[in-house]
């Protein structure tokens, strides 16, 4: 059954629900029903109509995720219909009967300027992310390289997961563990057809974490697992995990360029959003000057002075 079948066949039971807190809400709160509500409620895909507002089954549809169960699927319409009957009603109810609404009023205005300026800003921001050349990259490697520390160990070597009733795990196993040219060959031309994972990271340096966590197996200390092992094996649920390690470096070592070219890149992408942002900012304050909608009286934030 699909999920809009799904929800269809549990929208009557919650639709009677709904309607009983409608009038217990017309109740309590002496409201009427807007000729809108009467246009929209003509639309199949209505579920509820609070006032002029609407809740379509497009509407919840869109906000449950494909592949959940007919029971999680009911118990998430009902939560999502709950949630915006009572937003609806309750802050209908409430603006009502709250004495401080001109306090809340302010808030939401804040909140509202602040989304859209946070937004502006990353906006910003992400147009200027691109331009960050290789040899800016090469550039704050050289001079910063005394900061370049390995904070966990990094490796090279081949990765596969497999079943372990394949029928070539035997040679797969030997080829992983010798990882010569010829062994690699072979493996790659006839030891992968049932492979379920396969990493070859034997020409770049690879954080060991991208590796440990496809591995169902507690390694504890990285830097000791690694400097203490080339071949390691297990099996978990009919798979079998083979990993060799060519090649390490220890926390704290220089960290390869390879592994710092992209903290670096986004290193350089925040300090150019910061400067660019600040002189934004600068030229935002003296056009607001300049067109008198803006006033310094006490203090001048462009000199930093009362």
């Amino acid at each position: 059954m699909s999920l809009r079948n799904q929800i269809s066949t549990i929208a009557a039971a919650k639709l009677r629900r709904a309607a009983l807190i409608l009038l217990v809400a017309l109740a309590i709160g002496g409201c009427s029903k807007a000729d809108s509500d009467a246009e929209a409620a003509d639309s199949a895909d209505v579920l509820v109509i609070v006032g002029d507002s609407a809740l379509t089954l497009r509407d919840v549809e869109i906000r449950i995720p494909p592949g959940m169960t007919p029971e999680d699927s009911t118990l998430l319409f009902k939560s999502i219909v709950d949630g915006w009957l009572e937003r609806m009603l309750l802050s209908d109810i409430g603006a009502a009967n709250i004495d401080d609404m001109e306090r809340i009023n302010r808030l939401v205005e804040d909140y509202r300027k602040k989304l859209i300026v946070a937004t502006y800003r990353r906006n910003l921001r992400e147009s200027k992310s691109d331009g960050i050349s290789d040899r800016d990259v090469e550039a704050y490697y050289r001079d910063n390289i005394g900061e370049m520390t390995l904070e966990s160990p990094v490796v090279k070597g081949l990765y596969v997961k497999l079943p372990s009733d394949a029928e070539r795990l035997a040679d797969v196993r030997r080829w992983i563990m010798t990882a010569t040219s010829d062994a690699i060959d072979n493996l790659e031309k006839y030891g992968l057809r049932e492979a379920v994972e396969y990493s070859f990271f034997e020409d770049s340096w690879t954080p060991w974490s991208t590796i440990a966590r496809q591995i169902p197996w507690r390694f504890g200390d990285a830097d000791a697992f690694v400097s203490r092992n080339r071949n390691f094996e297990t099996s978990y649920r009919g798979m079998t995990y083979l990993l060799h390690i060519s090649a390490y470096l220890p926390t704290g070592e220089q960290m390869p360029r390879e592994v710092a070219a992209p903290i670096i890149r986004e290193r350089l992408e925040t300090l150019r959003g910061d400067q660019f942002e600040q002189e934004l900012i600068a030229n935002i304050y003296q056009q607001a000057l300049k067109e008198g909608r803006l006033r310094f009286i006490g203090y001048n934030p462009l000199t930093d002075k009362q």
